[in-house]
């Protein structure tokens, strides 16, 4: 036998080895596989066995049978029983959830909801009657609680509705100007100038530069601008501008007085009576009290600005 057949033969020899390792591995894990399921099955099997025991104990220890079909089998560790209880309304809602886990030293239960904060509550490890009470009690006072939140829930979009129709009221009285010139515009300017020179730590020479508004666009014949009143600042300033020195820009703005930018426009506050708002942990609520009342802020514009003729 030369060297090409000898090789020849080593190949075919590892290629069968292969392929019979090959095959014997697929059938270890054919076998592990089946095994596996087989204990999953055994497992699932034995984890409903003690579901159903665990809801007999339940009924026996109190519960309602009643409340067998909104019961439900979690996926837990092995050593543990989890069953998840969502009831319908009235006891709850879909964000309502009752966890209830079964271990050697007694039973134990969380309920949570992301509607009503109010609603959660935690029981110690505690015997089955004594958890079926402590159930029973929490149910009751859930149900309870959510018909006081579908109540504030209803209540407020009443309130609501009501306190937008007299919120448009005190507009339509601290703005008549709005709606009778809402098809009117104003002429406004608004003028950037240097203000003055600072040097950097560099040592270079930097212009500081303001704005403000005005009702023209040119300075008078001394060259005295008059920059008006804004939100930010309450007093008239009159200005000698030199062009060469302040480089003043003019920009024009027609506006509506709808279309007023917010430093335009001052802030009123009025109290509306006949409203109350509940505390914020209790879900800031609003509710409709005759001894109460709820402030409304709203801008206006400045008075400079309304004393403007308007055009149409």
């Amino acid at each position: 036998m030369n060297m090409n057949e000898e090789l020849e033969a080593l190949a075919q020899r590892a290629s069968e080895v292969y392929e019979e390792e090959q095959r014997s591995f697929r059938a270890r894990q054919a076998a592990q596989a089946a095994e596996e399921e087989a204990e999953r099955r055994q497992a699932e099997h034995q984890a409903q066995e003690r579901f159903e025991q665990a809801l007999t104990l339940l009924e026996r220890s109190g519960l309602p049978s009643v409340m067998r079909p909104w019961m439900r089998r979690l996926r837990t560790y092995p050593d543990s029983l989890t069953i998840q209880l969502r009831l319908p309304e009235p006891f709850g809602c879909s964000q309502c959830d009752w966890q209830i886990t079964l271990r050697d030293e007694g039973w134990y239960g969380i309920a949570g909801c992301e509607r009503v904060d109010a609603a959660t509550a935690r029981s110690g490890w505690l015997p089955p009657e004594s958890f079926v009470r402590w159930l029973l009690f929490g149910l009751e006072a859930s149900r309870r609680e959510h018909a006081r939140w579908q109540a504030l829930k209803a209540e407020d979009e009443v309130a609501r509705a009501e306190l937008a129709e007299r919120q448009a009221e005190v507009l339509a009285r601290a703005c008549p100007w709005v709606q009778e010139t809402a098809d009117q515009t104003v002429t406004l300017y608004q003028v950037q100038y240097i203000r003055g020179m600072v040097v950097t730590e560099e040592g270079e020479l930097r212009s500081l530069e303001e704005t403000g508004w005005s009702r023209s666009d040119q300075p008078d014949a001394e060259g005295y601008l008059t920059l008006e009143p804004t939100a930010d600042c309450a007093e008239r300033r009159i200005l000698k501008l030199d062009p060469l020195l302040h480089r003043p820009l003019f920009r024009k703005h027609v506006l509506s007085l709808k279309e007023l930018p917010w430093e335009l426009t001052e802030e009123r506050e009025e109290q509306i009576r006949g409203f109350r708002r509940l505390r914020w942990e209790e879900g800031g609520w609003l509710v409709r009290d005759s001894a109460g009342s709820v402030s409304f802020s709203f801008r206006v514009p400045l008075p400079w600005v309304l004393s403007i003729p308007h055009r149409a």
